[in-house]
């Protein structure tokens, strides 16, 4: 059993769309930036208020399709919790630049080891972009190991084979982080945009849901009422369930909270409490 010196933790994840211009290869005026950065900060403050009112409780956010660095540091201030600080930002390349996509880790509580990596290849096949890791201190004698991913969409898969394709290249990584997280004795969060969605009919054939399942990973989605996992709304094709944080370690106070983005993403934010 561990043995948490916090009361309890609120982990969240949320896809920014592009963060903050909303447009691939496109630079918003920087006021416009701005904006955007101070609005996001204060959504996903409502969300966290929402389950911790006092401000009591540690914070582990996992964020993706933020632009870099600075942008990072920019929404980690637009959030407004003092003691909040980015762990970590990958640095994904697109040819002869960095991708304006990257995975973010913030938390509050002491960062022991960070690191990010692209997903290795397999049989010719290489995942796109990796993932942001970062080892977040519990107790003194207990860390969690904290992962930050975003998963090949089906985006412009018109054939079969090419969602055959897509599919492999959402298995290899769930599979990779399985493999490196077996046996390791410590609280594990996977949290980010996974691209599928596990209650779908078009989604039956993948296996990314049952690996983690089977490897002892809670999906906190799967707690909510039928029909009402959607984190990713649609007029044209209804809401679908893509952005997911699995644990292994912890245990949910609540069934979690998505929260409506306002319209500054295409994604909507997910937010849960757990404790050890």
């Amino acid at each position: 059993m561990f043995k948490a010196i916090i009361a309890a933790l609120i982990v969240g994840t949320w896809n920014g769309n592009w963060f903050p211009s909303g447009r691939a290869e496109h630079r918003a005026h920087p006021d416009v930036e701005a904006a955007t950065i101070k609005a996001v900060g204060a959504m996903l403050r409502s969300g966290i208020d929402a389950l911790d009112p006092a401000g009591t409780n540690d914070l582990v956010l996992c964020f993706n399709e933020i632009r870099g660095p600075r942008v990072a540091k920019e929404l980690c201030s637009a959030i407004g919790r003092t003691n909040l600080a980015v762990a970590v930002v990958t640095g994904y390349r697109r040819r002869d630049r960095f991708d304006q996509q990257q995975d973010v880790i913030m938390t509050t509580l002491p960062v022991a080891d960070a690191s990010w990596s692209l997903w290795k290849s397999s049989k010719g096949v290489r995942p796109p972009r990796g993932y942001a890791m970062a080892k977040v201190v519990m107790e003194p004698a207990v860390t969690s190991m904290v992962y930050a991913v975003h998963l090949k969409s089906n985006y412009g898969a018109t054939k079969e084979e090419i969602k055959a394709a897509n599919r492999l290249k959402r298995r290899l990584p769930v599979e990779q982080l399985v493999e490196m997280t077996r046996g390791v004795d410590s609280p594990v969060i996977i949290a980010g945009d996974f691209n599928a969605d596990k209650w779908r009919k078009e989604f039956a054939g993948e296996t990314i849901f049952s690996t983690l399942e089977d490897a002892g990973y809670l999906n906190l989605l799967g707690l909510l009422p039928k029909g009402s996992h959607g984190t990713h709304p649609s007029r044209r094709w209804g809401d679908s369930a893509l952005d997911y944080i699995f644990v292994r370690g912890f245990e949910p106070l609540k069934p979690p909270r998505i929260l409506p983005s306002e319209e500054l993403s295409d994604h909507q934010p997910v937010f849960s409490i757990l404790h050890l």
